[in-house]
């Protein structure tokens, strides 16, 4: 695989990742807080227990959704660093210099 195609799966994945944990950081804030409270029609009624539920999915899942998610995408953004060491390398001078070929090659 060239570097460029391993560039664009890692942006699709960081992408992805960065809306799920997103997506779960409403989702804990909003409408599952950790404290209780939220809105009331959270809950589910379970018999002994009252489960904090949304969209079908309990707080517990919820949460392990945003870690994982949140680690994977630390994981990713790591990669993508490694991948741009390159132009990290050059960045004084693309910024500094009128000189854009420096700065566009990878």
């Amino acid at each position: 695989m060239r570097k460029r195609q391993i560039n664009a799966i890692i942006d699709i994945g960081l992408i992805v990742s960065f809306l799920v944990v997103g997506l779960s950081s409403i989702v804990l804030f909003f409408f599952l807080p950790s404290g209780g409270g939220g809105w009331g029609w959270v809950h589910a009624g379970t018999g002994a227990t009252n489960l904090r539920v949304f969209l079908g999915v309990t707080r517990g899942d919820w949460v392990d959704l945003h870690n994982i998610t949140g680690l994977l995408f630390m994981a990713l953004m790591a990669v993508h660093i490694v991948l741009h060491i390159p132009y990290y390398r050059n960045i004084r001078s693309c910024l500094s210099s009128g000189e854009k070929e420096t700065c566009d090659r990878e």
